[in-house]
């Protein structure tokens, strides 16, 4: 697997701009969402706030834009996102237990939350957005993303 890192602060719409870049990448998937640290927006409906208090969320790429664009939510802290296929449905998500570990995103023996996840976006300690993918999906990384790094040149930036 690669692993890639994007600083927020050379995002203006945020994950939007990660997902626009890889040409509306949210719509090509479903996606479970764990361990999000959230903002909610002054202007945030009652039933979104109910809707991700959840972790574990099963949630399509339109009603996930939806909620970015309208400012209902922002990540602050953390997030795990997990590109499933579409039309995945609740009950296959639910037979795994989504667990993440932070110490180990960009150790070779990381592993997705479930056997269903394609890909992953992790919203790591509020400050950077990591892309987890394999090798083929890293050109289109390289690509559409050039301030993307590694976590060893991400790091080792000034």
């Amino acid at each position: 697997m690669d692993f890639w890192m994007i600083a927020r602060q050379d995002l203006k719409q945020d994950l939007l701009d990660i997902f626009s870049a890889l040409g509306n990448l949210q719509y090509q998937y479903d996606w479970v969402i764990t361990d999000h640290g959230l903002w909610y927006g002054e202007n945030c409906p009652d039933d979104v706030r109910k809707r991700w208090q959840w972790t574990g969320l099963l949630m399509d790429g339109r009603e996930l834009t939806e909620h970015l664009s309208a400012g209902y939510v922002s990540f602050l802290s953390g997030g795990v996102l997990s590109a499933v296929p579409k039309g995945t449905p609740l009950s296959q998500v639910r037979n795994y237990e989504p667990y993440w570990e932070i110490e180990a995103f960009d150790s070779p023996e990381y592993q997705f939350q479930t056997p269903l996840t394609q890909l992953e976006l992790l919203c790591y300690d509020g400050y950077a957005w990591v892309l987890i993918c394999d090798q083929a999906f890293s050109k289109r990384v390289k690509e559409a993303l050039p301030m993307a790094k590694n976590p060893e040149a991400f790091y080792a930036a000034p």
